[in-house]
């Protein structure tokens, strides 16, 4: 790849590509520190047409193409594998104003998933999605990844907050998928095929997010149960029972943390 990193400074300017090595082994590790990979460059793109610029040179030159968002995943995710170069949304993180009558949002792919909720809850909406890593996921990582989370019993995963996606496809090209009609039954459903791809198909640019009215009141509950059969047969009941926004098992360690952290006795 050395005879196109001019090129890719030329498509997303030199301050945004990276090759000093320490970074490149900083961002070449997951963060349970079981996966580590080798990059030759990190790649910074500041619009979709960059993206897609940066797509077309490295389908051209033959060289992989890691995507990277918040770095949250555990499971290697963003992990290269043959010496790839690491393709970073983080520079796109607009968000726009909301739209409170159909309740949606438009967003850039490196936005966080802390900084969408705060628009929500801003204009009185809720986002459906939330995770423990909401100050560094991004939404683009995701939907890539159709991320569940907490509150998956009552909102669903991700793909079911997607309203339209703008998508940069290897061949440098883009593709723009969204609709003002909720009810859109015209052609292929083709958002649907990048949420959850996690990557493989194209690089998710910016989404239209669905929201949700704020519920009128919030109950926390803690309960606790002898055996695991018990603790299940509730959430199946707990499913069924209007307004349940969240279910999450704690297991005895966690719960003696929690309790330290609060300072409860044990």
């Amino acid at each position: 790849m050395p005879g196109s990193l001019h090129d890719l400074k030329g498509i997303v300017g030199p301050t945004h590509v990276v090759t000093d090595p320490d970074v490149l082994s900083g961002r070449s590790v997951d963060h349970t520190g079981r996966y580590r990979g080798r990059a030759s460059a990190l790649v910074r793109p500041g619009s979709a047409e960059q993206v897609a610029e940066v797509l077309r040179l490295c389908r051209d030159a033959g060289a992989h193409v890691t995507v990277q968002g918040g770095r949250t995943s555990l499971v290697a995710g963003t992990v290269p594998e043959h010496d790839d170069v690491l393709l970073s949304t983080e520079r796109l993180c607009g968000i726009s104003d909301i739209d409170t009558v159909e309740r949606r949002i438009a967003v850039g792919a490196g936005a966080t998933l802390v900084a969408v909720q705060h628009a929500a809850t801003t204009a009185g909406l809720v986002f459906g999605v939330d995770l423990a890593a909401r100050d560094t996921a991004t939404v683009g990582g995701m939907a890539s990844t159709n991320a569940g989370g907490l509150r998956t019993v009552r909102y669903g995963n991700m793909g079911e907050q997607v309203l339209g996606l703008d998508v940069a496809l290897p061949d440098g090209s883009l593709m723009r998928r969204h609709s003002l009609v909720r009810s859109d039954n015209t052609g292929y459903d083709l958002p649907a095929l990048f949420v959850g791809a996690e990557g493989t198909l194209g690089v998710i640019t910016a989404l239209d997010l669905r929201l949700h009215p704020t519920p009128s009141h919030r109950v926390t509950a803690v309960c606790g149960f002898d055996g695991l059969d018990a603790l299940i047969d509730t959430g199946r009941t707990f499913r069924d029972v209007d307004g349940i926004a969240a279910l999450e098992l704690i297991d005895g360690r966690a719960g003696t943390l929690t309790a330290e952290h609060l300072g409860f006795g044990a």
